[in-house]
């Protein structure tokens, strides 16, 4: 009875084993056929891909269609940048234009597949049905142009540059629209005397840093003219069809700021709270491939020179690009950063090298295109044009001309119709009642010349226009010197704003002339301050007449106004008799001796130009030597024109008092 038990219970456990193996070699086979399927899908969704780029493109039928496309350039495997910019939440398409050194697998590595992207390999580019593509080296930053033509073909009416070391901080591309309105784009940078470029990155917060193209030997001069210099935009509309948008941590840089500041790369941010600032027409600034909109309008201008090196392409294209832009309307707009850039390595020597042209040309190559002119009708005549006097004034070799016919050739090919050129046309002269010159160190406008401001509004009728010129030379204080420009450059309520650093000046006083300037038992003055203050009143009033006359306005009135100066004012300027300010120059009392207090005045603008320029008149020695400036200033306007002391004002006299808490 015991074995038969022993038996049965035995061929049950050996039922249940096997029915166990069943069970396993079935899950087995089933986990097969479901890795079998999904490793065929994805085979076969890589083959499609693959094969829907590997295909002969001569004749090439877009297979992606849309009026938004991103083109780069790679010798890298995808990037997170490549991730990212066909993961947007609007719809972009992509293209990456492949070189000898791109992985042949690059496919392969690709770990989605997108219908948004095209991508061409050497091969492929190489059935392209170009003219320009029998120029294109291999291993050329140049090659991009490819991808433009193919953008444009395909129905691209924005084209986004970028690179693929160059990370978006979003899930999209922030840009202006084509027109915009003033309140989106409220300041226009403009060139002042010695250079035609501005430093737009001293805009956004970095004045001691420059983009990569801009002439380090003009730093100085622009620095010291003006390295923050922008005017309200009085245009309804501002036709955005160039829009470079900034890199934070490791921006565009030249190898000699890099060699030279190493420890600041990689740590460079701007500022996100700067409006976008628009260029005037003469005005330069280098901007380049790796963050940048290009609207359907300038198309033509995405023209990549093939005989510079690659780290003058991209400028020299930008220099040419903003000659003409202006001819058609069109502006070329900065904005902050929207990247990050990661850079991939770099060599900086060789770096310097390929850069030398920049070094030692930009600076001439764009005063060539200041004075460069046509009077061709039509712009792709313009262009050829340009493109035969730059290669004659030795800016790129004789060999580009042809590449540019075919360029343009291409152009049409592929179905793109030029802009019309704009006849710039004449405003009609506007009377403003003043303008106000706003001088002295660039300290916390809020706590003294907004409240000035009210009371002068309070006081005179009639429109007024703000010029804000100050000195950002003042290092110290209880406030840091970033935070009272940034004050600067936020106050919107100027109608021009420039801030510059203190330079060298010579008044030239004779050598035998010895002069005084301190008076006996009264408080001593820096001397070479009062010398930077006339010299800034002086740059003022000269500021002010350019702004008539660029924009056909005269002003009635001038008042002279301190940053630093709560001014107190009578109940109103509109006075009659010898108050009246539209026929003398109103000045305040000084508090201690007859003197007139030099920190505020208004009068009529001819006549206040004895009051501002005087800087030239050290340049004659006074019979008493006294050049002392409250006494020095009364019997100067004595000599020239009237003036009368109001009582009910004051000016450098109800300076903010120093405080450790203010920031004055």
């Amino acid at each position: 009875m015991v074995e038969i038990n022993d038996i049965k219970n035995n061929c049950i456990e050996l039922y249940k084993n096997k029915f166990r193996y069943s069970l396993f070699y079935a899950v087995l086979i089933l986990i097969s056929i479901i890795l079998l399927f999904f490793g065929i899908d994805k085979q076969s969704s890589t083959t499609s891909l693959i094969n829907r780029h590997s295909q002969s493109i001569n004749n090439f039928i877009c297979f992606a269609q849309g009026d938004k496309w991103i083109v780069v350039t790679t010798i890298f495997y995808p990037t997170k940048a490549i991730y990212k910019f066909l993961n947007l939440t609007t719809q972009w398409n992509l293209i990456v234009i492949a070189d000898q050194k791109t992985p042949k697998d690059w496919l392969l590595h690709l770990s989605i597949n997108s219908s948004r992207l095209i991508y061409l390999s050497i091969e492929q580019q190489n059935t392209l049905d170009f003219r320009i593509l029998h120029y294109l080296p291999y291993g050329s930053y140049a090659r991009k142009n490819l991808g433009y033509l193919i953008a444009i073909k395909c129905g691209a009416k924005i084209i986004f540059e970028s690179d693929d070391d160059n990370l978006l901080e979003t899930n999209d591309i922030y840009f202006l629209p084509k027109i915009v309105q003033q309140k989106h784009v409220p300041w226009i940078g403009f060139h002042r005397q010695r250079s035609p470029f501005i430093n737009i990155y001293g805009s956004f917060g970095h004045p001691n840093i420059w983009p990569r193209g801009f002439p380090i030997d003009e730093l100085r001069n622009v620095t010291e003219d003006g390295w923050h210099s922008v005017r309200r935009n009085l245009e309804n509309n501002t036709y955005a069809y160039i829009q470079q948008y900034l890199a934070d941590l490791d921006p565009d840089v030249d190898a000699i700021y890099r060699l030279s500041h190493p420890l600041s790369i990689g740590r460079i941010k701007f500022d996100r709270d700067q409006p976008p600032i628009a260029l005037e027409p003469f005005t330069f600034s280098p901007y380049n491939t790796q963050n940048t909109i290009t609207y359907y309008e300038a198309f033509w201008g995405l023209y990549l020179p093939i005989t510079t090196t690659f780290r003058v392409c991209d400028i020299w294209r930008s220099f040419w690009v903003q000659r003409l832009l202006w001819d058609i309307g069109g502006r070329l707009i900065f904005g902050t950063s929207t990247v990050k850039q990661v850079r991939n390595s770099h060599s900086f020597i060789k770096d310097m090298d390929d850069e030398y042209q920049l070094y030692h040309e930009s600076g001439s190559f764009v005063r060539f295109l200041v004075s460069w002119s046509s009077s061709y009708s039509l712009l792709s005549k313009r262009i050829a044009q340009l493109a035969r006097d730059i290669a004659q004034a030795g800016f790129w070799k004789s060999k580009e001309v042809n590449i540019m016919d075919a360029w343009l050739a291409d152009l049409h090919s592929v179905g793109y119709s030029f802009p019309s050129i704009i006849s710039p046309s004449s405003p009609l002269i506007i009377q403003k009642r003043a303008a106000v010159c706003v001088t002295g160190l660039a300290e916390c406008i809020q706590e003294a010349w907004i409240p000035t401001y009210t009371n002068i509004r309070q006081c005179l009728h009639g429109e007024l226009d703000i010029f804000l010129f100050l000195s950002s030379s003042l290092q110290q204080g209880p406030v840091p010197l970033n935070t009272r420009l940034k004050q600067v450059r936020s106050y919107m309520n100027s109608t021009v704003t420039i801030l510059y650093e203190d330079r060298f000046i010579d008044p030239g006083i004779p050598s035998n002339c010895h002069p005084r300037f301190q008076l006996p038992r009264h408080a001593t003055f820096s001397v070479p301050a009062y010398f930077q203050q006339l010299w800034s009143l002086n740059e003022c009033y000269d500021l002010v007449k350019d702004y008539e006359k660029r924009f056909n306005i005269q002003y009635q009135l001038l008042i002279r106004a301190r940053v630093d100066t709560i001014a107190k004012m009578p109940l109103t300027f509109e006075r009659q008799g010898i108050f009246n300010v539209n026929t003398t120059i109103l000045v305040p009392p000084h508090r201690y001796f007859s003197g007139i207090d030099d920190g505020f005045a208004l009068g009529p603008i001819e006549l206040m130009s004895h009051y501002m320029k005087r800087w030239y008149s050290f340049r004659q020695c006074p019979s008493d030597r006294n050049f002392h400036p409250e006494t020095y200033l009364k019997k100067y306007l004595a000599r020239f024109t009237n003036i009368t002391i109001d009582l009910n004002m004051s000016g450098a006299a109800d300076a903010i008092p120093h405080h450790r808490e203010r920031c004055h």
